[in-house]
């Protein structure tokens, strides 16, 4: 996924076409900020309904 990220930016970096407006360039950030953080928290939510299931089943809950 490094890798994958670090490829991003190196494109990204030499790339031939700049934003025109500062609007365009936050725009452009933010997008790369949500992409990049989007599979990360996607784990976290997963992990987290793994560990609640796990609970459950621990402690004699009922899971769903």
């Amino acid at each position: 996924m490094l890798t994958r990220i670090w490829n991003g930016a190196i494109d990204a970096l030499s790339a031939h076409h700049l934003p025109d407006t500062a609007e365009q360039a936050a725009d452009a950030l933010q997008q790369v900020t949500r992409w990049t953080w989007l599979p990360a928290l996607s784990g976290v939510a997963v992990a987290g309904e793994h560990a609640r299931r796990a609970h459950e089943t621990v402690a004699g809950g009922d899971p769903e």
